[in-house]
C-alpha cells in the first residue's frame, strides 16, 4: 500500500475547509516504514455473522455490525481509525501508543490555519460584508474518538484511494473513569473559528443496556441538540501502559476498504428505502447517509472488504 499512499498524498485533501496538500514533514512521519516489524505482528482474519435481507447485499455491513457489537460489561465502547497503517505505525499502535497513535490531522489543520498566506487571504475575504463568516474545522484538545464504527471509518476521506486500508481500534473505557478522571467533549465539526468552544458540551448522559454495557443516552443528547458524531476524550492517558493501568482495554483490527461505486450506492439506496429495517439497524447505521447540515456528518463512501485482528506475536 505504501506506493499507493505516496500517490494519494500528492493530491489535495478535498476537505470542505482545509483542502490543501499534506505538509511534507507530516507526510514523512505518516509514511515512515520498517518492513522488519511485519514479522512481529500477528494478523488473523475475522469473520462476522452474515446479515440477511437487503443488509446482506452490501459487502462490509456485516463487519460494521460486528465491530459495533463488540462491547464489554461496565465499559463505554468507542472507536478510533488510524490512517496509513504502515507496519511501523501498526507496531507502535499495538505495543506503545494504543488508540493514542497520532493521525496528525489537527497538526495539519493548524499548519494551514496559522500560515501567513492563509491568514492574509482569510482576513481579506472577511472584510467583504458578504463573507464575514469563513468557517473553520474545530481543533479540540484531547483524543478524537467515535461512538459508531462507521463514523470512525468515514472520518478520513482525505488522501484515500479506491482500494485502501485503515486500522480500527475498539476502546473499552471503564464507566467509573468518567466520574473520576476522563471527560468526553462533543463539539461541532465546523465553527466560526477553529478554537471557538462556545458550543462544545461535556457528555454526562449515559445508559446501561443489557449485560451492564454502557452506552451514550442518545435520546437525552438529541434533546440537548447534540447528534453525536466525533467526541474528544480529555484527561485521557497517552500510552498503552497508562491505559492498561486504568483498566482501559483495546482491540486492534486492520480493515481493507473500498470506495463504493454506483452499483453499491444503488444497493444502499434500496436498503434505506425500508424504514423499519433501517430503524432496527440504526445501532450501527445511524448517519450512513450523512445529515442535512453540509458542515457535519458526510455521506459514507467506504466499506470494509476484509477484517483482520492484529496482535503482537508472543516471544518464544
Amino acid at each position: 500500500m505504501l506506493k499507493n499512499w505516496k500517490k494519494q498524498l500528492k493530491k489535495t485533501s478535498g476537505n470542505l475547509t482545509t483542502n490543501e496538500y499534506m505538509p511534507s514533514d507530516i507526510k514523512g512521519l505518516l509514511l515512515e516504514e520498517d518492513e522488519s516489524l511485519r514479522h512481529k505482528l500477528l494478523f488473523q482474519e475475522v469473520k462476522f455473522p452474515k446479515l440477511y435481507s437487503t443488509l446482506g447485499e452490501l459487502k462490509g455491513l456485516d463487519v460494521l455490525a460486528g465491530l459495533q457489537k463488540m462491547k464489554k460489561k461496565n465499559c463505554l465502547t468507542v472507536f478510533r481509525a488510524v490512517r496509513f497503517p504502515t507496519y511501523k505505525r501498526l507496531h507502535e499502535m499495538v505495543s506503545e501508543y494504543g488508540c493514542a497513535i497520532p493521525n496528525y490531522e489537527q497538526e495539519r489543520i493548524l499548519k494551514l490555519y496559522n500560515s501567513k498566506k492563509y491568514l492574509a487571504k482569510r482576513n481579506k475575504i472577511k472584510k467583504d460584508k458578504n463573507f464575514w463568516v469563513v468557517p473553520q474545522e474545530r481543533v479540540v484538545p484531547g483524543l478524537p474518538m467515535f461512538a459508531l464504527a462507521n463514523d470512525a471509518l468515514q472520518i478520513h476521506h482525505a488522501y484515500r484511494g479506491k482500494q485502501d486500508q485503515v486500522a480500527m481500534i475498539i476502546i473499552h473505557i471503564p464507566f467509573e473513569l468518567f466520574k473520576k478522571r476522563v471527560k468526553l467533549i462533543a463539539n461541532p465539526a465546523i465553527d466560526l473559528d477553529y478554537d471557538n468552544c462556545e458550543r462544545d458540551c461535556e457528555i454526562t448522559d449515559f445508559v446501561k443496556n443489557g449485560g451492564g454495557k454502557v452506552d451514550f443516552d442518545y435520546e437525552a443528547l438529541r434533546a440537548r441538540g447534540i447528534d453525536l458524531h466525533e467526541v474528544f476524550a480529555q484527561n485521557f492517558p497517552w500510552t498503552l501502559i497508562e491505559m492498561k493501568e486504568l483498566g482501559i482495554s483495546q482491540e486492534f483490527f486492520l480493515l481493507d476498504i473500498y470506495d463504493m461505486q454506483e452499483k453499491e450506492k444503488q444497493k444502499a439506496k434500496k436498503l434505506f428505502a425500508d424504514s423499519e429495517l433501517l430503524k432496527k439497524s440504526q445501532y450501527f447505521l445511524h448517519g450512513f447517509f450523512g445529515d442535512q447540515n453540509i458542515f457535519a456528518r458526510r455521506e459514507s463512501r467506504y466499506l470494509p472488504s476484509k477484517c483482520q485482528k492484529i496482535k503482537l506475536k508472543q516471544k518464544l
